[in-house]
């Protein structure tokens, strides 16, 4: 195929993949799971004032920054999940244009468009522009970083180290897993000025510095954090279960569509970093761009440091922290599809852009949450005098959001209203409860002839049993229960028992 006839195929190719990419990131119309039921009312939190922002977020271990933007946001557009969701779906779009100019930067002009195709048709990408999170915000930054560390290497001017400092002072205010990629780059860049980069590479030092100490003011919360927060809700993984997880994210989740979108993802990042460019054609070898080696360096150490850290002081890993590596994925995969000759550029991208199309449908075609169907079940035959219990406690955000103004909520064991989960202590505190007698106060509260709807899950952790014990302690009290839905594990990440108790004598 003539040069020409292959950017116009490539061109036409990426257009639908932005086209539709940027239609898949703001459909998603099903209820909000816990994180983003527990991110909408940390808005509502900002919104009230920042010392009740900081107060919430000790209970929850997250920076402030992605919170404080997302109540300006809602503050405009309302909070609704349509509204709240568009946040991440808005930052989505604004990466596409960013990853642009990134990938220009390095790549030529087809390489370019390859690499923002790559993008536009990520799994990964697209599902966390459908999430209220700060994964896409965190994207964003990243891209701005890259930028703006590039253009101060190439002039260091204090216009442009102004610029560094800022992107660093907003990731560690986003994520603290920016810990990690900080420390990678100030390592390298030290390294670099001892190598011969000189004043300019000392000078971006600063300029991390500089950014690190905006961070200094909530240096207090994040030790509170540290003492009494973690993350009691699962152990730390094995390294094979960090790069499975990663892997599994980037392809969009699980099925085999996502399992080949991260095979071809991942063959495509190797032809980029494991090939040369010589008169001949491409042939194997380490890759000799200096800028990509940079790159894919700082992504591959980011994540080894930051599963290590995990591993050491045994806390928990997700797939979505691959987020800190995805820029290098997305420019080496789009420089591997530069390097395949003739037609062989189109024809994967159109199968990593089918696949990868097939992969959100199917993730964005079931609920992450079984609370909305019970919420649904409550609503159709509950009255207002009516008490809904969820055990555990993290079944709860997603539910009072659906159930806030029709009945009273509570959860397990606090028997707050359930809006968000308190992370303080969680283990030892979930330990320490007498189950009985948190059964005593959900009767306390109860009025007489009103039903109880208990929503229960056993498994999670550090919870063990408790939730069965607690529906049998409610059964001596109430009387048996009616099983009204039962939790489908198979078609929900959080899946839910609904037990209807009779009413109180």
């Amino acid at each position: 195929m003539e040069a020409a006839r292959l950017k116009r195929w490539i061109t036409a190719v990426v257009a639908v993949s932005v086209v539709v990419g940027v239609v898949l990131r703001f459909l998603p119309a099903s209820p909000m799971w816990l994180d983003e039921a527990i991110s909408a009312s940390l808005a509502q939190e900002a919104g009230l004032g920042w010392s009740q922002l900081v107060e919430a977020l000790r209970h929850d271990g997250h920076p402030p920054l992605y919170y404080v933007l997302l109540a300006l946001w809602t503050g405009l557009l309302g909070d609704g999940d349509v509204a709240v969701r568009s946040f991440s779906g808005a930052l989505g779009v604004v990466s596409l244009p960013l990853v642009w100019l990134v990938a220009r930067r390095h790549l030529d002009r087809t390489g370019t468009w390859l690499a923002l195709g790559v993008m536009a048709s990520s799994p990964f990408a697209i599902r966390y522009s459908t999430e209220a999170r700060m994964y896409l915000l965190i994207l964003v930054l990243l891209l701005l970083g890259h930028l703006a560390v590039a253009r101060a290497w190439d002039s260091p001017s204090l216009g442009r180290l102004a610029a560094v400092s800022t992107v660093v002072a907003a990731l560690l205010l986003t994520h603290y897993w920016s810990f990690f990629l900080v420390a990678v780059v100030g390592v390298g860049l030290i390294e670099a000025g001892r190598r011969g980069g000189g004043d300019r590479a000392f000078r971006l030092v600063g300029a991390v510095a500089a950014g690190c100490m905006a961070f200094v003011p909530w240096l207090p919360v994040f030790l509170d954090q540290l003492a009494h927060t973690g993350t009691p809700w699962s152990p730390a993984p094995r390294p094979t279960v960090v790069a499975a997880l990663t892997l599994e994210a980037y392809g969009g989740g699980r099925g085999s569509e996502a399992l080949l979108v991260a095979v071809v993802l991942s063959v495509l990042v190797v032809l980029g970093v494991g090939t040369r460019s010589t008169t001949s054609g491409a042939v194997l070898g380490w890759t000799d761009l200096g800028w990509l080696r940079v790159v894919a360096g700082i992504g591959l150490a980011t994540m080894l440091l930051g599963a290590a850290v995990s591993l050491a002081t045994d806390t928990a890993f997700q797939g979505r922290y691959g987020m800190f590596a995805l820029v290098p994925v997305v420019l080496a995969a789009g420089l591997g599809l530069r390097r395949m000759p003739g037609v062989g550029a189109v024809a994967v991208l159109v199968l990593l852009v089918v696949l990868s199309g097939v992969s959100v449908a199917r993730e964005l075609g079931r609920d992450r949450t079984q609370v909305g169907v019970v919420a649904a079940a409550i609503l159709d035959e509950a009255t207002s005098d009516d008490l809904v219990v969820f055990c555990p406690d993290q079944l709860a955000p997603a539910g009072h959001r659906l159930l806030a103004g029709h009945l009273t909520t509570l959860s397990y064991p606090m028997l707050d209203d359930g809006r968000r989960v308190d992370w303080s202590d969680y283990a030892l505190r979930n330990a320490s409860v007498d189950v009985a007698a948190v059964a005593e106060g959900v009767l306390h509260r109860t009025s007489v002839g009103s039903v109880v709807w208990l929503v229960w899950m056993d498994g999670y952790e550090t919870f063990d049993a408790q939730c069965g014990e607690l529906r049998l302690e409610l059964a001596d009290r109430l009387g048996r229960p009616t099983k009204v839905v039962r939790a489908d594990g198979d078609a929900f990440d959080d899946a839910a028992n609904l037990s209807r108790f009779p009413g109180r004598p």
